[in-house]
């Protein structure tokens, strides 16, 4: 393999895997690499979406033909995600023997969704403290407050503001392509460290709960969004897979799709050719919002923690539970623990023992990094597909 090959976002991730395996004592040297290429990519998140999103608003796009577009994909393919999730759940738990895994207990994970909670996350009351926090909704509310605002200024100072975030777009977008310049190693040393430290027999136990997930995912990834990307677009959905597989590797290897925005936007614009004004409404809220990966792992997880503890849940209830769930996302994002909480909830609808949150735990870790693989690439196609339903209105 050349060095040119080796020092490529594929190359890297490869690497990763390889040092990750066979030679793990290793990881901590490098890890501190990582960590790095992942504070970087995260500083530019809240000012890059403020400023887009203010600046394609402000540019006299249909926000009202925009926002429904972009809604309809996210359901849609939400939806497809969860109710397959289900069908899979119910259709390979019923190979497990109830009471499989000794489960120790573990602390409370907190309470679930509120409105009270929902209208916090969702509506800011301290802008430095939203910054802060990283709380992307919130940092979305006000770029539109904002925009919708701006309409109503006389047009030279509306004008001054439109002209200064488009230069400070640009100059966030010159800083993220000299961070890419060293994707490769951030990402060698994202995937070697977090794969090094693995316990791979803890998830033997639960081979199907792994097949159900692993089938689940190449329908949903790789059948239904191809499908729906040709079907609107009548282009190939595997040179669009190639054109954007350096979101896809970043998303894997930091296992955030907040993270991977950026990334997500540049590839959207420079490889695909998707107007900026698209990828700064869709993507931070396909960030938050659109989680087709988790719609689908967390219905099969839930179906197979009642199913081993001999709890009897009828699919429409689990439909009804996953629903809930996608629709109460926002009422946590930001929120410290927030998946943890979540789940508490949905296991004190099921009446499952709060105890099954070790589960949880357990799965996620091997879990997190390709699931937030599909949440990015199910932004990536409802962004391209919004912005053909988009074009020259």
């Amino acid at each position: 393999m050349s060095f040119r090959a080796l020092y490529s976002t594929p190359g890297a991730l490869m690497l990763g895997v390889l040092l990750a395996v066979f030679f793990p004592s290793g990881a901590p040297y490098v890890a501190w690499l990582g960590e790095i290429f992942l504070s970087l990519l995260k500083v530019l998140i809240l000012p890059l979406i403020l400023v887009s999103i203010y600046a394609s608003l402000t540019s006299g796009i249909n926000l009202r033909l925009l926002g429904k577009r972009t809604l309809f994909y996210y359901v849609l393919t939400s939806s497809f995600a969860a109710s397959l999730g289900t069908l899979l759940g119910f259709a390979l738990s019923r190979g497990l023997t109830p009471g499989l895994l000794n489960l120790e207990q573990i602390a409370d994970g907190g309470a679930g969704f509120s409105l009270d909670r929902f209208i916090g996350n969702l509506i800011p009351s301290n802008i430095f403290v939203s910054l802060a926090e990283g709380n992307i909704l919130h940092i979305v509310f006000i770029a539109i407050f904002a925009a919708l605002a701006s309409r109503y200024l006389v047009e030279s100072s509306r004008r001054f503001l439109v002209d200064g975030a488009v230069a400070l777009n640009d100059l966030l977008m010159q800083m993220l392509r000299g961070i890419l310049a060293v994707a490769p190693v951030g990402i060698m040393a994202l995937v070697y460290a977090s794969l090094a430290g693995m316990d791979w027999g803890e998830a033997f136990q639960l081979r199907s709960f792994v097949w159900a997930v692993g089938i689940a995912a190449f329908v949903h990834a790789l059948l239904f969004l191809p499908a729906l990307y040709f079907l609107r677009t009548r282009r190939s959905p595997w040179r669009f897979l190639s054109a954007v597989k350096v979101a896809l590797m970043t998303a894997f290897s930091t296992a955030s799709s907040s993270a991977t925005y950026p990334v997500s936007k540049q590839v959207l614009e420079q490889n695909v050719g998707v107007s900026p004004r698209t990828t700064s409404f869709t993507l931070p809220l396909g960030a938050t919002l659109n989680m087709d990966g988790s719609a689908l792992y967390q219905s099969i997880l839930l179906i197979f923690m009642s199913h081993l503890a001999g709890a009897e849940v009828s699919l429409l209830q689990s439909l009804f539970i996953v629903l809930l769930t996608m629709a109460s996302s926002a009422g946590t994002a930001g929120m410290p623990g927030g998946g943890i909480a979540m789940m508490a909830f949905m296991l004190n609808l099921l009446g499952l023992p709060q105890t099954y949150l070790a589960l949880y735990l357990v799965v996620d870790r091997f879990f997190d990094y390709p699931i937030t693989v599909i949440n990015v690439w199910g932004d990536l196609v409802v962004s391209a597909l919004v912005d053909r339903d988009m074009a020259g209105k």
